[in-house]
């Protein structure tokens, strides 16, 4: 039964009306709503990539440093993991299995400390939604295993065992690393070498899938690798097969094959500088997507959008390379540290890039950092910024990623599991901090080329508590200029707690379109899309809007002259937001309230509904 709140009135003019409200309520919330344009509206939300900056003010665009998730995602090939790194707090917040493992152990029967043997996962990518992918490699265990990959939620979860509970790894004494107790396991129980759905037990993990996957698709010769993984324009991953030297297109929804094998033989017409093996990959804004070799070949597909093809197929010579990073127009590769330059099909040094590397990244700003050992930052013009060397503790490494704060991780190379991290702006040391073992990541692990280079992005989300449980919502609004391939895009989730928005799903609304959806609380998240050209969309205002639930103060399904007495009665009070007496939704009950529910009466002259 729901509690009926009492209102006070004045006997003198209501006492008739005293027997008929007898009993009334509140219960129904005026429509909730709330308009977001002014600077101080949008700083109740959370910016990350967008800003109301000066002179560009009452209003949000992209920023102009590039940023991204506050999150690394670390592949520890020497045990069969992946270890969520919070760049924040600097500490390891979740670990997961990406592959059978023994009981006590994290991994790799047998083949701990290893990173060149078993599953040894050791790409990974990051999605605009902050979603994780990872590659298992595969040496030598077998046709059904080779190229394996993991797609892990940033949010919600599959509730596999249906107990309402979202089943996953967590630091559960907050020490900052995640031990085996604190993962949750997979075993392959039916024996057949392949992670099935219902062996998946950590329920942030949302499929995992081999490459190239589906029925009547040919079993993968024993050790072909898998050695490159990255997200394209549309979201979906290209994969790379090192020994078989092809690519395939796999779905990021499902990691289904979408399309392939697309051999790395370059196209007849096309600089040819032979076949090559993919090693790592990126894709630009245009779609194009760059791979390392592994030797002195650059390979370059076009039309990744597409999933049909044709696929244009081209390798560009003299070139050693190891890792690989987009960045200021140009593919920059570490090992040989050279830069290649896609307008006009050459590469030189990077200028003062003179340091050993395997490891290379671009950082928000178009800054350039590599190295294994000594860590080196440079301009994009060469100037040197800053050069560093290991911290104690740390050690060599094959991976350097830059973090949300467009500090640099550099991901060392040992059984110990550690991370060495170097302040952006002046390479200061900022400490060494402990993952799983063998950590050997150096792809896009935090998400900073997807979201600045290959779809150029930034989000404002904001919670708006209605302060009433069973908010009807009614549509989402908003103001926007969108310059050629930019846009805006809302999407929302509602629930009854605060708490519980984050279990559920995102659903994109258009400008007014009916919700349909309740709850107290409604997320909204507004992505800005920028172009190739480095051009933002603007979002001028936005505002969120219920279903009017008009003036039924009494709660008996209509608006009348009983309930714009009881409204007239409680004149000057202060009531919580949601009340259906405050129409004007500003916090105290005025004639004007009155006068607004007296518009709402179902009948005229402002009847008794009989």
């Amino acid at each position: 039964m729901k509690t009926k709140p009492i209102y006070s009135f004045n006997r003198k003019f209501f006492g008739p009306l005293l027997m008929v409200a007898a009993g009334c309520c509140a219960s129904t919330a005026v429509a909730a709503g709330k308009t977001y344009t002014l600077d101080a509206d949008f700083a109740l939300g959370v910016l990350d990539g967008v800003n109301y900056d000066a002179p560009n003010s009452d209003q949000l665009q992209l920023n102009a440093i590039g940023t991204t998730f506050p999150v690394a995602w670390i592949a520890n090939a020497g045990e069969d993991t992946v270890s969520k790194f919070d760049t924040i707090l600097n500490k390891e917040i979740a670990r997961y299995r990406t592959w059978f493992g023994p009981a006590g152990q994290p991994g790799h029967f047998g083949h701990l400390g290893n990173a060149y043997s078993g599953a040894a996962p050791s790409r990974t990518a990051v999605d605009i939604n902050g979603n994780a992918y990872v590659l298992n490699r595969h040496f030598s265990q077998g046709s059904n295993s080779a190229g394996v990959v993991l797609k892990i939620l940033a949010e919600g979860f599959i509730d596999r065992n249906g107990n309402g509970v979202m089943d996953t790894s967590f630091d559960a004494n907050d020490d900052g690393i995640i031990d085996v107790s604190e993962m949750l396991p997979m075993a392959d129980t039916n024996g057949n070498g392949i992670i099935d759905d219902d062996e998946i037990q950590d329920e942030r993990i949302a499929w995992v899938k081999r490459v190239p996957d589906g029925i009547g698709a040919p079993l993968r010769p024993t050790g072909t690798l898998g050695r490159a993984m990255c997200i394209g324009t549309d979201g979906n991953l290209w994969v790379g097969l090192f020994n078989d030297r092809t690519y395939y297109k796999i779905s990021s929804a499902d990691g289904s094959t979408i399309a392939g094998p697309v051999s790395t033989q370059p196209t007849v017409g096309e600089p040819n500088a032979g076949s090559w093996t993919p090693y790592g990959c990126l894709i630009d804004a245009s779609g194009t997507l760059w791979s390392a070799s592994l030797g002195s070949t650059l390979g370059k597909i076009t039309n990744t959008q597409s999933n049909t093809g044709p696929y244009t197929v081209a390798s560009f010579g003299g070139m050693s390379n190891y890792g690989i990073a987009l960045g200021n127009g140009k593919v920059y590769l570490g090992s040989g540290n050279r830069q290649f330059d896609p307008a006009t099909n050459t590469h030189s040094a990077i200028p003062n890039m003179t340091v050993g590397s395997s490891g290379i990244v671009v950082d928000g700003g178009g800054n350039i950092i590599a190295g294994s050992s000594t860590v080196r930052k440079v301009a994009p013009d060469g100037a040197l910024l800053w050069q560093a060397s290991l911290q104690a503790g740390g050690s060599s490494s094959v991976g350097i990623q830059v973090d949300a704060n467009n500090d640099v991780l550099q991901i060392g190379f040992t059984s110990a599991g550690r991370i060495q991290k170097y302040r952006g702006t002046d390479g200061a040391p900022l400490g060494v901090f402990p993952v799983g073992n063998m950590p050997y990541t150096y792809s896009d692990a935090t998400g900073l080329v997807a979201r600045n280079v290959t779809n150029p992005t930034g989000t404002w989300t904001v919670v708006y508590d209605s302060g009433s449980g069973g908010t009807a919502w009614d549509n989402i609004n908003w103001n926007d200029l969108t310059p050629p391939d930019t846009a805006v895009q809302v999407s929302y989730r509602t629930a009854e707690t605060e708490a519980g928005l984050a279990l559920m799903n995102y659903q994109l609304t258009g400008k007014g379109d009916t919700l349909a959806s309740s709850g107290r609380f409604i997320q909204v998240q507004s992505r800005l899309n920028g172009n190739e050209q480095g051009n933002t969309p603007i979002l001028f205002d936005l505002t969120i809007a219920a279903v009017d639930a008009g003036c039924d103060v009494n709660d008996d399904g209509a608006t009348d002259s009983t309930d714009v007495a009881l409204v007239r009665a409680a004149v000057g009070q202060t009531v919580q937001a949601g009340d259906v007496r405050d129409q004007d939704a500003n916090g105290v009950i005025t004639v004007n309230d009155a006068r607004l529910c007296a518009l709402k009466c179902s009948l005229p002259r402002c009847a008794i509904a009989p």
